[in-house]
């Protein structure tokens, strides 16, 4: 966790720090209509160092993907700061969509 904190060019959100303690790599399914895959921390890194995430949307983290090309990521988007996801093919700040104000909002409060 301290390596992340440090790549990372913004504070790695304490939700996600906290699922991480439970489980990571594990494929969830959300309200049904999406499986998303949480990266450890490792994973993080190298994805984000993989596909240059920050070199397109700048302050921002993708903490894990939808198993279907799409990155899930903290930014601070055309709607604030939140939970969004965005193609691994079109990395762009306004291709982005948020779908949650935070990963534990989106586990466990079903929102987005």
């Amino acid at each position: 966790m301290k390596e992340l904190q440090k790549f990372s060019s913004i504070d790695v959100p304490l939700d996600y720090l906290e699922v991480i303690q439970h489980c990571t790599n594990a494929e969830i399914n959300v309200q049904n209509e999406l499986y998303i895959r949480i990266w450890s921390p490792t994973d993080c890194i190298e994805m984000n160092e993989a596909h240059d995430i920050q070199k397109y949307i700048p302050n921002s983290l993708a903490i894990g993907d939808d198993e279907g090309g799409k990155a899930l990521l903290y930014v601070d988007g055309n709607e604030g700061f939140g939970l969004y996801t965005v193609d691994f093919g079109d990395l762009d700040i306004e291709e982005t969509i948020k779908i949650a104000p935070s990963l534990k909002a989106l586990l466990i409060d079903s929102v987005g």
